[in-house]
């Protein structure tokens, strides 16, 4: 290799580690290149040098644990101190945002890099109780901005920590307090205070990671999630923020994490709510961008057991109160069928996520008289249909429901 070619492997190398614009990679690279030049290393040196770095990585004198300890330890002593003196944090609003600002950056730096140094550090009785005074000012008024950083650390120690959502974040107040802060500014997002907006975000974002976790919730926790005024603000923020792209998937993706959590659609908080606001709010935005979503055979939330649009959808077909009836278009239901229709045919009868696409054509159908006139892509399914049934490898749920639809439309009753 030349050395221009050495030069701008390196510095690629930096950029994909780091992020760090080609510029800072540059000046990163020359400061690398002008030191290894000075210490004029041995050729059998190079490969003890690997070795040194994990054990710098292993070490418990390593830079970041030392300033991991040390931000925690000055947060907790504002903390407390601004619970003690029971005001706005005065003298001690500085050092605590900094502090603050400062661990976030830490924690997203490690979670960036997938290194778990910090686990074991965590896991530590005396550092998660220094954890818990840092989760308390969540519930203090410390401003929008520092409302935010705090849920981003809470979400990213949970991305350290496997274990940490379960044994101290989902019992703390932390969860009520994202949830007053998304009520409390809901109709401020187009304000002129920036922070609003990534707050609210950042709140949905650690919510939405705890929802995940499937563990229950206390019940105060999971009164204030299934409260109507609390679900209206998500269906708000939606309708009332279309043209921005990152508020209104976050808002999604939280909507969709939270609908996982009900088997049942008469008792799911989401559609009841969804039913009752019709009248008052449109909700076009929502199963518009549902739709989308759909037809791009995307999920937002990457589950690999259940897909949550389409979960979402037969929830919606699936509910005693016609809630589709309620919500969907009839062109929203012919669009459905014609992606229903086109994924059967790209997809093979043992797939399984092709048993959930049958369930809800077959809910879809349900609900309507099917003829061969008014079906979507009645040939092509029909096809389809045909097809799966004389596979001897076809799934026996898909085979049944397949076997139902036939049952209830005679039009399909000729394969």
């Amino acid at each position: 290799m030349n050395n221009d070619e050495i030069v701008s492997d390196v510095i690629t190398l930096i950029h994909s580690t780091t992020q760090s614009s080609y510029v800072i990679c540059s000046q990163l690279s020359s400061k690398l290149f002008s030191y290894l030049s000075q210490i004029h290393l041995k050729d059998d040196q190079w490969n003890e040098l690997k070795e040194a770095i994990e054990r710098f990585d292993r070490s418990i004198d390593h830079p970041d644990v030392h300033q991991f300890r040390q931000l925690i330890e000055t947060i907790s002593t504002c903390s407390n101190d601004c619970e003690e003196r029971n005001y706005t944090l005065g003298r001690d609003r500085n050092t605590l945002n900094d502090s603050i600002r400062q661990l976030r950056d830490l924690l997203k730096s490690h979670v960036d890099l997938r290194c778990f140094l910090l686990t074991k550090l965590i896991e530590q009785q005396t550092i998660r109780l220094y954890l818990i005074d840092v989760m308390n000012l969540a519930g203090m008024n410390v401003g929008n901005q520092t409302h935010g950083n705090l849920f981003d650390i809470v979400r990213l120690l949970c991305q350290i920590d496997p274990t940490f959502p379960t044994s101290s974040v989902i019992d703390h107040p932390i969860l009520l307090n994202c949830i007053q802060v998304i009520e409390t500014n809901v109709n401020s997002i187009n304000s002129k205070d920036d922070n609003i907006k990534s707050t609210v975000i950042s709140a949905l974002h650690l919510l939405t990671n705890i929802l995940l976790k499937n563990e229950p919730f206390p019940m105060q926790t999971n009164s204030q999630l299934s409260n109507a005024n609390f679900l209206t603000c998500m269906f708000q923020l939606i309708e009332n923020n279309y043209n921005d792209d990152e508020l209104v998937m976050t808002t999604i993706k939280f909507l969709l994490s939270y609908n996982l959590r009900f088997d049942y659609p008469n008792t799911n908080p989401v559609i009841l709510t969804l039913i009752r606001i019709n009248e008052q709010l449109s909700c076009r935005q929502l199963i518009e961008r549902l739709i989308l979503l759909f037809n791009r055979n995307i999920d937002p939330i990457e589950q690999k057991t259940t897909n949550s649009v389409i979960k979402f959808f037969a929830d919606l077909f699936d509910d005693q109160k016609n809630a589709s009836d309620i919500i969907l278009f009839d062109s929203d239901r012919r669009l459905m069928v014609e992606i229903i229709s086109r994924e059967l045919t790209d997809r093979s009868c043992t797939d399984g996520i092709t048993t959930a696409y049958l369930s809800l054509l077959e809910l879809i159908f349900r609900k309507k008289t099917i003829t061969h006139e008014t079906c979507t892509r009645f040939d092509e399914l029909q096809q389809s249909f045909q097809s799966y049934l004389s596979t001897e490898h076809c799934l026996s749920e898909n085979r049944f429901i397949i076997n139902e639809i036939i049952q209830q439309h005679n039009c399909f009753s000729l394969i």
